[in-house]
This record gives structure tokens, sequence and C-alpha cells, in this order.
């Protein structure tokens, strides 16, 4: 039997890392990605009989900038392989996407407890020359055809993550990507029967996001040549796309607090995306193609149609747009129990919509102004009508509605703050709106918000995204002009009329319009993780997709933390 190797797995889309021997078998370690990862799985392939049966192999994370180590868990005989899913503390986490810069190194370090029985039967785990080992490994857990394992000398100098794709319309220059974090085991898989050590600590979970070159991955059963001497195969057949296509003007909701869905928006050259609907987990930051999981006829792939998801129907409703010369009116709801989708007979006046606004109040859909495409294009006239439609009996109805209305737009947003909707930018052809209304559904009556003094409210935008981070604060981002994609955010609060800008480190990267962000903030926050913020406000959200108006279309996600206590809102 082979000798005893070690390995470790921090990512579904990576093999699992062969860990460097060290001190004549006595130790083992591999360096661990930036940030650290939100998972780890430990497992040991190979004779055990190489060491005495009371040793043990405990396991750490060793820090730089740490006087002491995480104590990650314990391998043994008897429990060869564990998985590792504790929290780490606070300041670490949020401190580990800047240690690249500064030098900090954090590695896995396995330390063997006991007695070696046949040490001189160790060798080198360290190849000779880089290179792919295609040796088959015998293991009653994998088997040779589900693992490619990368030799500790193939490591590059930063961790491979989830790819995506920037599109470009030439002759444009393209703009460098960004990919998402390092994705982590999900919950469901179980490796051995190792014990893991309990978390030090609970943490506030964020995933900041990692500068990449935008790359595909290549499947293949026997691993990757790259690299490796071995002849080249075409792979096109087998090429996978484990992220959905640049685009911009898509929908994307939650459906549970681990779950988004993502359906349709328009890539470069004004095509509509093939690849439509995707279900993202958010935990462990993967991609599915929605179309082998669900049934019924499904929504076409348009754009500037809405989705809104009702938490009590546990339905999400999508509606409008336009796409390949034709305008949409239909209700497409998807059960997120079932998975199926329905396309919903209507009743009355049916309005035909895109670019609108839709929010579900007390289980309707009420969906504000937009544009009425005329010959499938945006040339048409835009309003300031409010249409509800109601699921249960399958029509659509216009409420009596009290006050000034505001002006006709499409490319706006409309926020739900308790029982209040908040209605901001848009724009009316040619103009570019940053005006601000409130409707009342409770009277069903517009209001008007005077503004505190000193109050500097964002720019004239259109095709933002929106977001509320809680009963009385909303968020905006990006958007476009006059002069083309925007990279700013701001925060509203009702209670106080104000606006107040965010501080920018990583929200957004880019400048970007036609977007998505969603709040991931119950998703993550425990009441251990309020209790340990002491007191400060923290948001985490997610951006998808968007476009920076001159030719380039993203398809990358980034996650990143508000903290909305003080003033001065940051984004970190």
């Amino acid at each position: 039997m082979a000798p005893l190797e070690f390995y470790a797995l921090w990512s579904l889309r990576d093999p699992p890392r062969q860990l460097i021997r060290r001190n004549r078998g006595m130790c083992f370690q591999v360096p661990l990605p930036q940030p650290l990862p939100k998972q780890l799985v430990i497992f040991g392939l190979g004779d055990w009989s190489f060491y005495s049966h009371e040793t043990t192999v405990t396991a750490e994370v060793l820090l730089s900038a740490e006087p002491k180590p995480y104590r990650i868990g314990e391998l043994s005989t008897n429990a060869r392989s564990l998985v590792w899913e504790g929290d780490w503390m606070l300041d670490t986490f949020m401190a580990s996407p800047n240690w690249a810069d500064n030098g900090t190194l954090a590695k896995l370090l396995l330390t063997v407890k006991g007695q070696v029985v046949k040490r001189s039967q160790f060798s080198s785990s360290t190849p000779a020359w880089k290179c792919l080992s295609l040796e088959p490994l015998q293991s009653p857990l994998l088997s040779e055809s589900s693992i490619a394992i990368l030799k500790p000398t193939q490591l590059p100098a930063e961790e491979k993550v989830q790819s995506l794709d920037i599109t470009k319309q030439p002759p444009k220059v393209g703009v460098k990507a960004k990919d998402p974090a390092v994705p982590s085991v999900p919950e469901d898989v179980e490796v051995g029967q190792g014990r893991a050590e309990p978390a030090r600590r609970k943490s506030w979970k964020q995933s900041p996001p990692l500068k990449r070159k935008p790359r595909k991955l290549h499947f293949d059963i026997k691993g990757s040549t790259e690299n490796s001497g071995l002849p080249e195969v075409d792979t096109h057949e087998k090429q996978l796309h484990v992220c959905p296509s640049p685009r911009w003007f898509h929908a994307m909701c939650l459906s549970d607090p681990e779950t988004a869905v993502l359906i349709g928006g328009e890539g470069a050259n004004q095509q509509p995306c093939e690849d439509s609907l995707w279900k993202l987990e958010i935990g462990d930051d993967f991609w599915f193609p929605m179309e082998r999981e669900s049934s019924g006829p499904t929504p076409p792939c348009s754009r500037g149609h809405s989705a809104t998801y009702d938490p009590e129907a546990k339905r999400i409703y999508v509606y409008g747009g336009i796409c390949d010369g034709k305008c949409f009116s239909n209700v497409y709801t998807l059960d997120t129990v079932t998975w199926k989708w329905t396309l919903e007979p209507a009743m009355g006046k049916v309005p035909t919509l895109a670019y609108h606004s839709a929010t579900v109040y007390q289980r309707e859909l009420y969906v504000f102004g937009g544009l009425y495409p005329r010959m499938a294009s945006e040339a048409g006239a835009c309003t300031n009508l409010l249409y509800i439609f109601n699921p249960d009996f399958k029509i659509w109805y216009q409420p009596i509605v009290e006050g000034n209305k505001p002006l006709p737009r499409f490319g706006h947003s409309a926020t739900l703050l308790r029982n209040q909707l908040v209605i901001f930018g848009g724009r009316r052809t040619p103009a570019y709106l940053n005006d601000l209304h409130l409707l009342d559904l409770g009277f069903m009556e517009y209001r008007p918000i005077s503004l505190s003094a000193g109050s500097g409210k964002p720019s004239p935008r259109c095709f933002h995204a929106a977001l509320s981070i809680s009963d009385h604060k909303m968020v905006i981002s990006g958007g476009c002009c006059g002069l083309g994609s925007l990279r700013d955010a701001f925060v509203f609060n009702l209670d106080t009329a104000s606006w107040s800008s965010i501080i920018l480190n990583s929200l957004g990267l880019f400048k970007r319009s036609g977007h998505t962000v969603l709040n991931l903030t119950s998703a993550h926050l425990t009441d251990a993780d309020k209790e340990s913020q002491g007191g400060r406000h923290l948001c985490t959200v997610l951006i998808f997709g968007g476009s920076d108006c001159e030719g380039n279309f993203y398809s990358n996600m980034c996650k990143t933390q508000l903290d909305l206590t003080e003033e001065g809102v940051q984004a970190k």
C-alpha cells in the first residue's frame, strides 16, 4: 500500500491539495487561500500502519499575524478525516483579504503526535518536477475517476476560484473582472468520521471578492493537463460555465435566506442570454442551472422585466420585459417549494411594461411606472400609473390614488419601507431624474418628502439598484446618466428624511448600471452575531452583473459589508 499522505479540500471547483511532508513525516503543511475559507475537509489516504495505533494527528491553522494557532480538529486511525465548519474570529476574518498585500501568510499544519512504525518507507511528497499525478488512489471514499490531485509544487501563488466572464463589444477595451470568493463545502457533504473542534467565536461572515484574470474551467475525468507535459485534448464539448454569462437588465431575488434566483438579462450586442435561469446557493457561492430542477412553462429570456418574491406564498412573480421584437405582459410564478413554473391567466386591464418597478405588499403585486414599448424598442412612452395584480383572483386593476403623482418614468426604483413605497430616480426621455416620492400603501396616497437641510441627494440617474436594509433605510447603488455608468452609493433614512453617501472601498468595484443588489443580512446574521457587533449596524450585500455602458458586461459577484452605525457609512 502507498505511504500515507494527507489532503485538504476547501473548494468544490478545485481538486484536493496534497500537504507537503516536513520533519521526516512528523508534520504536513499547505498554504491556505486568502480570504480564509469557510469550511475545510481534511483526510488521509494510504497506509495508516506507518503510525502506531495510539498516534493522533492534530490539525491547526497558523497565521503569521497571530501568536496562537487555530485548532481545527484531530485525525487518527479511527477517524481518518474531518470536516471543519466553524467561524474565524471577526477581526481575523475581516483582515484576511488584505494579507496578501502586507505579507501575512496562512497555512494548514498537521502535527503527528505518537510513534512512527515504518519510518524507512517514507518518501518525499514533493516531486522533482511539476506534474499532475494520475496514479490510482486507494480510498474507500474517493475513486480514481473522481479525484485529480494537484501536487504541492503546482500550487499557484493565488488560489483559483470560481470563473467568470467579462464580455465586451469591440472595439471597446475590456475591464478586468473579479471572481467571487473561494467556494466552500456545502453542509450536506460528509467525509469520514473525524471530529472537528467547535468554533472559537461567532463572526460576521463576508466573502470579499478577489482580483483574478477571467478564465473558463475545463472539466475532465483525469484532471487538467495544463502545464503537465501531457498532450492537449479537445475539451470543447466538455466546457462548462460555472457561473452565468455576463449580462445586465436581468432580474434577481432571494427565494429563501440561503438561495437566490437569477432570471433573464441581455449580454453583448444586445443579445438575450441563452443561459437564462440560474439558482445561487449563497452559503458556498455555487451556481446551478435551473432548467434541470424546475418544471412547467418558463418565462422567456427578456430584459427590463421584474422578479419579486412573496415570502408568505413562497412564490416568485416574474412580469413584463421585452426581447427580440416582442413585448410581454404575462405573469409567471415560480413555486419555490416544488420549483414549478406556472403561466398565470390574467383578467382586467393587463399592462404591457418594461423597466418598471414591482413590489409585493400584502400578497399583491404592485407595479409602478415603466415603459410602454412601441415596435419592440425603447422609443415608447413611459407612464406614472400604478397597477396591482391579485394572484388569488388572477386580475389586474388600478387603485384610486390620492396626492400628486410623480412624473412618468422608467428605469427607476421603488423600495418598500414599512408600508411606504419610496420611489427614486429613473428617466423620462431625454431627462434623468433624482426626485424622491413616497406612496403610502395604507392610505393609497402620494406624500411629499421634504429633505432635511444639508442632505446631499444623489445625482440624477436610471437603471440603478436599490434595496431596503432596515424598516426605515434603503441603499441605492450605481446606475447611469448622460455621462455613462456611476460607481457611487447612498443611504436614505426615512425617519430623518436625509441622504448620506457611502464611503466606497469595495462596493460595486466597477461602474455599474442594470445590475442587482441583494441584502444577505438575514441569511448570515444570528443573535450571537448581533451581540458580538457591540451595537454596530452591519449589513452584508451581494452585487451581481451589470454594465459600464462602454461595451463591458459583468458576471461576477461581489459580497461586501456595510457599517451603517455612524454618519459616514462605509463599505468594507
